[in-house]
């Protein structure tokens, strides 16, 4: 079955030097030091963007609007490539020590999006449960992917109906679920901080830099790349997947460095990464070369290769 792997058991795969995926599966282990490396290069990489528009805005060397929307794409691509890591933390991916995995998610990338671990973890968990049923908690793959589409991304509806739809499932969880008030402080902090430090290297040019990259491009991005990961070739346009199920659809893309960054952490794996969420994402490339040299998965892993870009294209409706 293209595409999803979701109904082959584990102990029935067996590798063609006889080695069952059970085995396989004991010698994996997560690189923790892999993890944090990645994770501090996106914020070397957020410091350089944002390095670099500041000394273009002082330089005053080129059309500001050019300046901005580019500095807003850079920091947005940058910021959706840090939010994946969130997911890693989900599966505790980032630190042996559990409570450390979500101190690291909370402080070092959680902070940016106000997003806190031990309540992501709680609403991600139940989209693998119910992935590809008209109750997954992450349905942007629930939209056709054409030019109206992208306009509500971009004019920031579609990130207000996501919202808006977790603040529903919110209220009804108990009072200890909710939002921190420690938590909250320490976001006021941070982003007081932030924008204030942005005004006096660049102006209000810099701040409006980031402004658009966090809350316009990030999110417009996250929503495409999930769409691009679940989305079936064959759903239809007139149907209201929010009432009839769109069924498991889970692609694995390229080893290229756009599709290694737009879907960093493993996302560039999806179709594994739902096969077996607790794997390691250091460990799926390992997970796909044993899995091209069985019998019962190699047809599978080579039908769902593609890339972002091939996908896009191929789902893309005008």
């Amino acid at each position: 079955m293209k595409n999803n792997l979701e109904h082959i058991s584990f102990d029935k795969i067996v590798s063609k030097e006889g080695i069952c995926y059970i085995d396989f599966r004991r010698t994996l282990k997560p690189a923790y030091k892999k993890a944090m490396s990645d994770i501090l290069r996106g914020h070397l990489f957020l410091l350089l963007i944002l390095t670099g528009i500041s000394l273009l805005i002082k330089a005053n060397l080129i059309w500001m609007p050019v300046v901005i929307t580019l500095g807003a794409l850079l920091i947005g691509y940058t910021l959706a490539y840090l939010h994946l890591f969130i997911h890693a933390a989900a599966h505790y991916n980032l630190h042996p020590d559990k409570q450390k995995n979500d101190k690291i998610s909370d402080f070092l990338i959680g902070v940016f999006f106000g997003i806190q671990q031990k309540n992501y973890r709680k609403i991600h968990w139940m989209h693998h449960t119910n992935l590809g049923t008209k109750n997954d908690t992450e349905h942007s793959y629930f939209n056709e992917l054409n030019p109206v589409f992208l306009l509500k991304c971009l004019a920031g509806i579609h990130t207000f109906t996501i919202i808006l739809s977790r603040k529903k499932r919110g209220s009804r969880q108990p009072k200890k679920n909710r939002f921190p008030f420690s938590f909250l402080t320490y976001l006021i902090l941070f982003h007081g901080v932030l924008l204030s430090t942005l005004f006096l290297l660049g102006g209000w040019k810099l701040v409006a830099t980031w402004l658009i990259g966090l809350l316009v491009v990030f999110p417009a991005l996250a929503a495409i790349r999930q769409l691009l990961e679940h989305r079936d070739i064959h759903a239809s346009a007139t149907l209201d997947y929010h009432e009839t199920d769109h069924g498991k659809v889970s692609r694995l893309f390229g080893d290229g460095i756009v599709d290694k960054s737009f879907g960093a952490a493993g996302f560039n794996k999806h179709l594994l990464h739902h096969w077996d969420p607790a794997v390691s994402y250091t460990s799926l490339p390992a997970v796909e070369e044993y899995l091209m040299n069985c019998l019962e998965t190699s047809s599978i892993i080579k039908e769902s290769k593609t890339t972002y870009l091939s996908t896009f294209l191929t789902l893309f409706k005008i």
